[in-house]
Protein backbone atom coordinates (compact mmCIF):
# COMPACT_ATOMS: atom_id res chain seq x y z
CA UNK A 1 0.00 0.00 0.00
CA UNK A 2 1.54 3.26 -0.98
CA UNK A 3 1.24 6.11 1.47
CA UNK A 4 0.52 9.61 0.41
CA UNK A 5 2.18 12.70 2.19
CA UNK A 6 0.22 15.28 3.99
CA UNK A 7 1.40 18.89 3.43
CA UNK A 8 1.40 21.29 5.90
CA UNK A 9 -0.29 23.69 3.63
CA UNK A 10 -3.31 20.89 2.87
CA UNK A 11 -5.86 24.08 3.97
CA UNK A 12 -5.09 26.39 1.07
CA UNK A 13 -8.08 24.75 -0.72
CA UNK A 14 -10.47 21.97 0.12
CA UNK A 15 -11.93 18.90 -1.96
CA UNK A 16 -15.97 19.68 -2.99
CA UNK A 17 -19.49 18.35 -4.51
CA UNK A 18 -21.37 21.01 -6.04
CA UNK A 19 -23.95 19.05 -8.65
CA UNK A 20 -25.50 16.04 -7.13
CA UNK A 21 -25.58 12.39 -8.93
CA UNK A 22 -28.68 12.09 -11.05
CA UNK A 23 -30.92 8.57 -9.89
CA UNK A 24 -31.49 7.48 -6.77
CA UNK A 25 -29.44 7.05 -3.05
CA UNK A 26 -27.31 4.32 -4.08
CA UNK A 27 -26.01 6.49 -6.43
CA UNK A 28 -25.11 9.73 -4.59
CA UNK A 29 -23.71 7.24 -1.62
CA UNK A 30 -20.96 5.98 -4.12
CA UNK A 31 -20.47 9.96 -5.09
CA UNK A 32 -20.50 11.15 -1.43
CA UNK A 33 -18.13 7.66 -0.49
CA UNK A 34 -15.39 9.04 -2.98
CA UNK A 35 -15.31 12.55 -1.69
CA UNK A 36 -14.54 11.54 2.24
CA UNK A 37 -12.18 8.29 0.75
CA UNK A 38 -9.77 11.14 -0.96
CA UNK A 39 -10.55 13.48 1.43
CA UNK A 40 -8.92 11.31 4.31
CA UNK A 41 -6.44 9.91 2.23
CA UNK A 42 -5.11 13.49 1.42
CA UNK A 43 -5.95 15.07 4.32
CA UNK A 44 -7.42 17.81 2.78
CA UNK A 45 -11.08 19.17 3.55
CA UNK A 46 -13.95 18.74 2.10
CA UNK A 47 -17.48 20.39 1.63
CA UNK A 48 -20.44 19.49 -0.52
CA UNK A 49 -24.48 20.82 -1.10
CA UNK A 50 -26.73 19.32 0.93
CA UNK A 51 -27.61 15.49 -0.14
CA UNK A 52 -31.37 14.03 0.11
CA UNK A 53 -29.86 11.53 2.49
CA UNK A 54 -28.38 13.80 5.02
CA UNK A 55 -31.91 12.89 6.88
CA UNK A 56 -30.53 9.66 7.25
CA UNK A 57 -27.14 9.52 7.54
CA UNK A 58 -26.41 12.57 10.28
CA UNK A 59 -22.36 12.69 8.76
CA UNK A 60 -23.83 13.77 5.71
CA UNK A 61 -25.12 17.15 7.46
CA UNK A 62 -21.41 18.60 7.49
CA UNK A 63 -20.59 21.18 5.30
CA UNK A 64 -17.13 22.53 6.40
CA UNK A 65 -17.16 25.34 4.01
CA UNK A 66 -20.19 28.14 3.42
CA UNK A 67 -21.12 27.46 0.07
CA UNK A 68 -20.23 28.75 -2.75
CA UNK A 69 -16.93 30.21 -1.60
CA UNK A 70 -14.41 28.68 -4.09
CA UNK A 71 -11.11 29.05 -5.01
CA UNK A 72 -10.41 28.72 -8.91
CA UNK A 73 -11.74 25.27 -9.24
CA UNK A 74 -10.72 22.36 -11.01
CA UNK A 75 -13.65 20.12 -12.19
CA UNK A 76 -12.98 16.28 -12.17
CA UNK A 77 -15.06 13.80 -14.06
CA UNK A 78 -14.68 10.23 -13.07
CA UNK A 79 -12.46 9.87 -16.90
CA UNK A 80 -9.79 11.93 -14.83
CA UNK A 81 -9.73 9.53 -12.21
CA UNK A 82 -9.86 6.30 -14.44
CA UNK A 83 -6.94 8.20 -17.04
CA UNK A 84 -4.45 7.65 -14.16
CA UNK A 85 -3.39 5.28 -11.45
CA UNK A 86 -4.71 6.31 -7.95
CA UNK A 87 -1.13 7.51 -6.70
CA UNK A 88 -0.81 9.50 -9.70
CA UNK A 89 -3.76 11.18 -9.26
CA UNK A 90 -3.44 12.14 -5.80
CA UNK A 91 -0.32 13.47 -6.22
CA UNK A 92 -2.09 15.64 -8.84
CA UNK A 93 -4.76 17.09 -6.30
CA UNK A 94 -1.64 17.66 -3.63
CA UNK A 95 -0.28 19.45 -6.60
CA UNK A 96 -2.96 21.68 -7.13
CA UNK A 97 -2.93 22.00 -2.98
CA UNK A 98 -0.20 24.40 -3.55
CA UNK A 99 -1.98 26.39 -6.12
CA UNK A 100 -5.09 27.43 -3.95
CA UNK A 101 -7.52 25.40 -6.29
CA UNK A 102 -10.40 23.63 -4.82
CA UNK A 103 -11.20 20.28 -6.56
CA UNK A 104 -14.92 19.55 -7.58
CA UNK A 105 -16.26 16.05 -8.19
CA UNK A 106 -18.40 16.13 -10.87
CA UNK A 107 -21.33 13.45 -11.41
CA UNK A 108 -21.95 10.98 -12.20
CA UNK A 109 -19.09 8.93 -9.64
CA UNK A 110 -20.52 5.91 -9.67
CA UNK A 111 -18.91 2.52 -9.04
CA UNK A 112 -16.06 2.89 -11.59
CA UNK A 113 -14.01 4.41 -9.21
CA UNK A 114 -14.91 2.50 -6.25
CA UNK A 115 -12.66 0.06 -6.00
CA UNK A 116 -9.26 2.17 -6.71
CA UNK A 117 -10.44 4.79 -4.11
CA UNK A 118 -11.00 2.10 -1.61
CA UNK A 119 -9.09 3.03 1.67
CA UNK A 120 -11.18 3.19 4.42
CA UNK A 121 -14.72 1.54 5.82
CA UNK A 122 -17.69 3.14 4.12
CA UNK A 123 -19.24 2.74 7.47
CA UNK A 124 -16.68 5.26 8.82
CA UNK A 125 -18.41 7.94 6.68
CA UNK A 126 -22.36 6.32 6.43
CA UNK A 127 -23.61 5.83 10.01
CA UNK A 128 -27.07 5.48 9.92
CA UNK A 129 -29.25 7.70 12.13
CA UNK A 130 -31.23 5.64 15.05
CA UNK A 131 -34.48 6.46 13.61
CA UNK A 132 -33.64 4.54 10.54
CA UNK A 133 -32.04 1.72 12.27
CA UNK A 134 -35.30 -0.73 12.77
CA UNK A 135 -33.71 -4.26 13.79
CA UNK A 136 -34.17 -7.95 12.48
CA UNK A 137 -36.12 -9.12 15.84
CA UNK A 138 -35.93 -13.39 15.13
CA UNK A 139 -31.91 -13.73 14.71
CA UNK A 140 -30.41 -15.61 17.11
CA UNK A 141 -26.96 -17.44 17.19
CA UNK A 142 -27.95 -19.97 14.53
CA UNK A 143 -29.83 -18.04 12.40
CA UNK A 144 -28.51 -16.73 9.05
CA UNK A 145 -30.43 -13.84 7.55
CA UNK A 146 -30.46 -14.08 3.63
CA UNK A 147 -31.25 -10.99 1.48
CA UNK A 148 -32.61 -10.89 -1.80
CA UNK A 149 -32.91 -7.98 -4.01
CA UNK A 150 -35.04 -7.52 -7.22
CA UNK A 151 -34.68 -4.28 -9.24
CA UNK A 152 -38.16 -3.86 -11.49
CA UNK A 153 -39.35 -0.67 -12.64
CA UNK A 154 -37.40 1.26 -14.92
CA UNK A 155 -34.01 -1.54 -14.93
CA UNK A 156 -35.94 -3.84 -17.70
CA UNK A 157 -36.00 -0.62 -20.22
CA UNK A 158 -32.48 0.50 -18.79
CA UNK A 159 -30.96 -2.34 -20.00
CA UNK A 160 -32.81 -6.15 -20.48
CA UNK A 161 -29.73 -8.06 -18.95
CA UNK A 162 -30.21 -5.86 -15.78
CA UNK A 163 -33.49 -7.20 -15.25
CA UNK A 164 -32.41 -10.66 -13.63
CA UNK A 165 -34.25 -13.80 -14.28
CA UNK A 166 -35.87 -16.16 -11.74
CA UNK A 167 -33.28 -18.81 -12.28
CA UNK A 168 -30.68 -16.88 -10.84
CA UNK A 169 -32.52 -16.23 -7.22
CA UNK A 170 -33.45 -19.96 -7.36
CA UNK A 171 -30.12 -21.54 -7.63
CA UNK A 172 -28.19 -18.98 -5.11
CA UNK A 173 -31.00 -19.89 -2.41
CA UNK A 174 -30.58 -23.80 -2.53
CA UNK A 175 -26.68 -22.97 -2.79
CA UNK A 176 -27.84 -20.94 0.63
CA UNK A 177 -29.44 -24.16 1.96
CA UNK A 178 -27.15 -26.02 1.78
CA UNK A 179 -24.24 -24.42 2.95
CA UNK A 180 -26.51 -23.28 5.86
CA UNK A 181 -27.77 -26.46 6.49
CA UNK A 182 -27.18 -26.18 10.31
CA UNK A 183 -28.32 -23.08 11.09
CA UNK A 184 -31.95 -21.03 10.80
CA UNK A 185 -32.46 -19.45 7.59
CA UNK A 186 -34.75 -16.32 6.97
CA UNK A 187 -34.86 -15.19 3.72
CA UNK A 188 -35.63 -11.34 3.30
CA UNK A 189 -36.70 -10.42 -0.40
CA UNK A 190 -36.77 -6.51 -1.12
CA UNK A 191 -38.19 -4.89 -4.33
CA UNK A 192 -39.35 -1.81 -6.15
CA UNK A 193 -41.41 -3.51 -7.93
CA UNK A 194 -43.68 -6.10 -6.36
CA UNK A 195 -45.24 -7.07 -10.24
CA UNK A 196 -41.67 -7.37 -11.02
CA UNK A 197 -41.85 -11.71 -12.55
CA UNK A 198 -38.55 -12.73 -10.73
CA UNK A 199 -39.94 -11.57 -7.45
CA UNK A 200 -43.07 -12.97 -7.50
CA UNK A 201 -41.55 -16.61 -8.85
CA UNK A 202 -39.19 -16.64 -6.14
CA UNK A 203 -41.90 -15.62 -3.62
CA UNK A 204 -44.07 -18.33 -4.75
CA UNK A 205 -40.81 -21.13 -4.88
CA UNK A 206 -39.97 -19.89 -0.95
CA UNK A 207 -43.54 -20.59 0.12
CA UNK A 208 -43.52 -23.76 -1.48
CA UNK A 209 -40.89 -25.21 0.82
CA UNK A 210 -42.65 -25.36 4.03
CA UNK A 211 -39.53 -24.96 6.04
CA UNK A 212 -38.31 -21.93 4.61
CA UNK A 213 -39.18 -18.36 7.32
CA UNK A 214 -39.82 -15.50 4.70
CA UNK A 215 -39.62 -11.63 5.30
CA UNK A 216 -40.91 -8.66 2.92
CA UNK A 217 -39.27 -5.88 2.59
CA UNK A 218 -42.22 -2.82 2.36
CA UNK A 219 -42.16 -0.78 -1.38
CA UNK A 220 -44.55 1.58 0.49
CA UNK A 221 -42.42 3.06 3.02
CA UNK A 222 -39.51 5.03 2.47
CA UNK A 223 -36.54 2.97 0.67
CA UNK A 224 -34.19 3.93 3.81
CA UNK A 225 -35.75 1.28 5.62
CA UNK A 226 -35.18 -1.75 3.09
CA UNK A 227 -31.68 -0.09 2.65
CA UNK A 228 -30.93 -0.06 6.18
CA UNK A 229 -32.18 -3.95 6.88
CA UNK A 230 -30.80 -5.19 3.46
CA UNK A 231 -27.18 -3.70 5.09
CA UNK A 232 -27.59 -6.06 8.29
CA UNK A 233 -28.13 -9.57 6.03
CA UNK A 234 -25.86 -11.99 6.47
CA UNK A 235 -25.68 -12.81 2.82
CA UNK A 236 -27.11 -10.99 -0.02
CA UNK A 237 -28.66 -12.34 -3.43
CA UNK A 238 -28.05 -9.18 -4.90
CA UNK A 239 -28.80 -7.21 -8.09
CA UNK A 240 -27.25 -4.75 -10.74
CA UNK A 241 -28.44 -2.19 -8.88
CA UNK A 242 -26.64 0.79 -6.81
CA UNK A 243 -29.15 0.24 -3.69
CA UNK A 244 -28.39 -2.81 -3.82
CA UNK A 245 -24.44 -3.01 -3.86
CA UNK A 246 -24.10 0.20 -1.89
CA UNK A 247 -26.51 -1.64 0.94
CA UNK A 248 -24.08 -4.89 0.67
CA UNK A 249 -21.54 -2.07 1.30
CA UNK A 250 -22.79 -0.85 4.51
CA UNK A 251 -23.77 -2.22 7.76
CA UNK A 252 -22.62 -6.36 8.11
CA UNK A 253 -19.55 -8.01 5.93
CA UNK A 254 -21.70 -9.87 3.76
CA UNK A 255 -21.55 -12.78 1.79
CA UNK A 256 -21.91 -11.00 -1.67
CA UNK A 257 -23.79 -13.13 -4.40
CA UNK A 258 -24.40 -11.73 -8.05
CA UNK A 259 -25.63 -13.15 -11.48
CA UNK A 260 -22.80 -14.38 -13.40
CA UNK A 261 -24.68 -13.86 -16.76
CA UNK A 262 -24.90 -9.72 -15.89
CA UNK A 263 -21.20 -10.27 -14.43
CA UNK A 264 -19.58 -11.48 -17.51
CA UNK A 265 -21.59 -9.01 -19.57
CA UNK A 266 -20.54 -5.74 -17.56
CA UNK A 267 -17.29 -7.18 -17.66
CA UNK A 268 -17.39 -7.86 -21.25
CA UNK A 269 -18.36 -3.74 -21.57
CA UNK A 270 -15.19 -2.56 -19.55
CA UNK A 271 -17.27 -1.22 -16.90
CA UNK A 272 -14.67 -1.08 -14.01
CA UNK A 273 -16.72 -1.71 -10.94
CA UNK A 274 -17.74 -4.80 -12.22
CA UNK A 275 -14.16 -5.39 -13.66
CA UNK A 276 -12.42 -5.17 -10.30
CA UNK A 277 -15.29 -6.80 -8.54
CA UNK A 278 -14.63 -9.84 -10.15
CA UNK A 279 -11.11 -10.17 -8.81
CA UNK A 280 -11.02 -8.18 -5.68
CA UNK A 281 -9.63 -8.93 -2.24
CA UNK A 282 -10.78 -5.62 -0.61
CA UNK A 283 -12.63 -6.62 2.66
CA UNK A 284 -15.73 -3.60 2.41
CA UNK A 285 -16.92 -5.60 -0.88
CA UNK A 286 -15.88 -9.10 -2.27
CA UNK A 287 -18.05 -11.50 -4.33
CA UNK A 288 -18.90 -14.65 -2.69
CA UNK A 289 -20.33 -16.84 -5.39
CA UNK A 290 -22.03 -16.07 -8.63
CA UNK A 291 -24.91 -17.95 -10.51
Amino acid sequence: MYVIKIYDYADKFMLGISKLSPGRIGNRLFHYNLLRQISKKTGIDYYHIKFPESQYFPEMRKKPRHWPNINKPVEVFSRDLLAVSPEQFLENILEQNQKGRDILFSPPMLGETFFDYLFYDPNDFLIFGNKYMIEFNMTSENSIIVGLHFRGSDFPAWDEKAALNYEYYESAIDYCVNYFNNKKIFFCLFTDDLEYPAYKQTLLFLKSKKDNEILLGDPYKEPIYDFYRMSQCDVLISSPSTFAIFAGILGKRKKIIHNKDWLNYAVEKKDMFWVRLSDTTNPYYRLWKVF
